[in-house]
C-alpha cells in the first residue's frame, strides 16, 4: 500500500481543502492518529496515491476569499514559508479591502487594513512539537465549528507544545488575551464604580488516546484567568496537571472548562460526539443555579446508499444559556470580541448539512443548509445574579436555554469548485438567508442574499 507525504506546514483552517481531508478520513484513505487537533499537520498524515481527492490537497501562495452579504471584504492572504530540517518558519500576512466584525481594523488611508493571518516558528519531530506565534487551532471533532476552541475568533498568539507516542498524545496551549479595563465583578443591578486594568490568559491542557486509526477518545481542561499584576507562575506551564487542583489548593480564581469528544471511523461512515462542561451542579444551589453545558454531535457519510462520489455531513450543536459567561469579566471565554468556543456564543441551537457530489476530477458541487435558534445572552451579558458573596433570595432565571425572544435563522446555499492541479483552485458559493425575529425584535424579519468567493493561485 504506498503512501504519499506532502509537506509540513499547517493546512489552514478556514481552507475549504480540509472538507477533502474530512472525506478522505472517512473513506480510509487518509490516516492521522489524532484527528480531533487541527489545523492537520499534513506532514503527520498519510494519503494513498491516486485517489480521487488526493491531487487536491496543496497549500497556494496566494489565496483571495471575498464575501458579499451583511458586509462586503476582500482579504488577501500571501504565504511565505521556509523548511530546514526539523524546523519551520511559516508566515501569511493579509490585506482586508472593506470591513467586517475581524482584524484588523485600523484603515490605511481609509483604503485598506493589514495584519498577520498567521506567522510562527515551529520545530517538529516525530514525537515532539514546539510552536510559537499565530495560528488558528480547534479542539474537538466537529469539522466545523467546536465548543472548546473552534479556530473562528480573531487570530491568537500561542505558546504551544505537545508529546506523542503512537497512541496518546499530550498537548499544551498557551495565550495572552487582550487586556480589559473592567470592574472586578459585574452582575444585573450591582452598584460597583471601581475598574481595573486586568491581564487576561487562555491554557488549554490536551489527552488524546487513539488505541487504533479508527478510535480517537480525548479529554481537555481549559481556563481564562488573570486580574491586575497578575504573573504567570511556573504551574502554568505543566502540561499534564489540570488547574483546577491549583485553583482549589492555591485560592487562584479562574474560569475552568472541561470537554470530552470522540471520534468513531467506521467504513466509509464517522460518528463524533464532544460534551463541553462550564459547570455542573453536583447538589442543589440554593440560588437554583443551573447546569452550564454544550453538546455537539455529528455524522458522515461517504457514498450513502450507494450514491457514489458523494460525501454528506449531519451536525447538531446546543449550549445552554450562560455557557463562556462568568462574574468576573476578564475571564469572560472571548477575544478582542470574538468567541473563543462556538463563532455564536452560548443560548443557542443548531442543525446543520452539507453535500458534497464528485463530477469529475476538477469539479465539486455542494448544497448545505442550517437551521439557527438564538436566545438573547452573550458572552458579554452580566452574571444575573450577585456573587462573591451570593445574597439569599436571589436565583437564577428558569429559562436556561434558549432566553427571551429566540432569533431564528434559515440559511441555505449551493456552490461549484475547481481545481487545476497545482495552479488554481476556487470555491464559488451563493447563499440565502431568512431570519425570523431578527436582533431578538418580536415580528421583525430579514431576509438577504450572500456570495462568497475563494481563489487560490499557484503551489511553488
Amino acid at each position: 500500500m504506498i503512501f504519499l507525504f506532502i509537506f509540513a506546514i499547517y493546512l489552514p483552517i478556514d481552507s475549504w481543502q480540509n472538507d477533502v481531508l474530512e472525506e478522505l478520513q472517512v473513506r480510509g484513505e487518509y490516516v492521522t492518529r489524532f484527528p480531533s487537533i487541527r489545523p492537520y499537520d499534513i506532514d503527520d498524515a498519510k494519503i494513498y496515491e491516486n485517489t480521487l481527492l488526493q491531487k487536491r490537497i496543496w497549500l497556494p501562495n496566494l489565496s483571495v476569499d471575498a464575501r458579499y452579504d451583511t458586509v462586503k471584504v476582500v482579504r488577501v492572504k500571501p504565504t511565505v514559508f521556509y523548511e530546514s530540517h526539523a524546523f519551520t518558519v511559516f508566515m501569511q500576512p493579509v490585506v482586508k479591502f472593506g470591513e467586517d466584525s475581524l482584524p484588523p481594523s485600523n484603515q490605511f488611508m481609509d483604503l485598506f487594513s493589514s495584519d498577520y493571518e498567521r506567522a510562527y516558528i515551529r520545530y517538529h519531530t516525530e514525537n515532539v512539537n514546539a510552536f510559537i506565534g499565530r495560528e488558528r487551532f480547534a479542539l474537538g471533532p466537529s469539522p466545523r465549528y467546536n465548543l472548546l476552541l473552534s479556530g473562528y475568533s480573531a487570530p491568537m498568539d500561542w505558546f504551544h507544545f505537545s508529546f506523542n507516542t503512537d497512541v496518546l498524545k499530550f498537548s499544551y496551549y498557551l495565550s495572552r488575551l487582550d487586556d480589559m479595563y473592567t470592574k472586578p465583578l459585574e452582575y444585573v443591578g450591582d452598584t460597583i464604580t471601581e475598574y481595573i486594568q486586568a491581564s487576561r490568559y487562555l491554557s488549554i491542557r490536551r489527552l488524546d488516546f487513539s488505541p487504533t486509526e479508527w478510535l480517537n477518545v480525548s479529554f481537555s481542561e481549559a481556563a481564562t484567568f488573570g486580574g491586575e499584576h497578575y504573573t504567570l507562575d511556573v504551574y502554568h506551564f505543566n502540561p499534564v496537571i489540570l488547574l483546577h487542583t491549583y485553583q482549589y489548593n492555591w485560592d487562584k480564581d479562574a474560569n475552568l472548562f472541561f470537554h470530552i469528544d470522540a471520534r468513531v471511523f467506521l467504513k466509509n461512515l464517522s460518528f463524533y460526539a464532544a460534551l463541553l462542561v462550564d459547570d455542573f451542579q453536583l447538589e442543589e444551589d440554593p440560588n437554583n443555579e443551573p447546569h452550564h453545558l454544550g453538546f455537539n454531535c455529528g455524522i458522515e457519510f461517504a457514498d450513502f446508499l450507494n450514491f457514489q462520489k458523494t460525501f454528506w455531513i449531519i451536525e447538531y450543536t446546543a449550549l445552554t444559556r450562560y455557557m463562556y459567561t462568568h462574574f468576573v469579566p476578564y475571564q469572560r471565554y472571548h477575544y478582542v470580541n470574538t468567541p473563543i468556543g462556538s463563532h455564536y456564543g452560548p443560548d443557542y441551537d443548531e442543525l446543520y448539512t452539507k453535500f458534497i457530489y464528485h463530477v469529475g476530477t476538477k469539479i465539486d458541487l455542494y448544497a448545505q443548509g442550517s437551521y439557527t435558534r438564538k436566545g438573547e445572552t452573550t458572552i458579554s451579558n452580566p452574571w444575573p445574579i450577585p456573587e462573591v458573596p451570593r445574597q439569599q433570595g436571589t436565583s437564577f432565571p428558569t429559562d436556561n436555554f434558549l432566553s427571551g425572544i429566540v432569533q431564528t435563522s434559515f440559511n441555505v446555499g449551493i456552490g461549484v469548485r475547481f481545481f487545476q492541479r497545482q495552479l488554481f483552485c476556487s470555491d464559488i458559493f451563493l447563499g440565502y438567508c431568512h431570519i425570523t425575529n431578527f436582533g431578538h425584535e418580536d415580528g421583525t424579519t430579514k431576509n438577504f442574499l450572500s456570495f462568497r468567493i475563494q481563489l487560490g493561485l499557484i503551489h511553488l
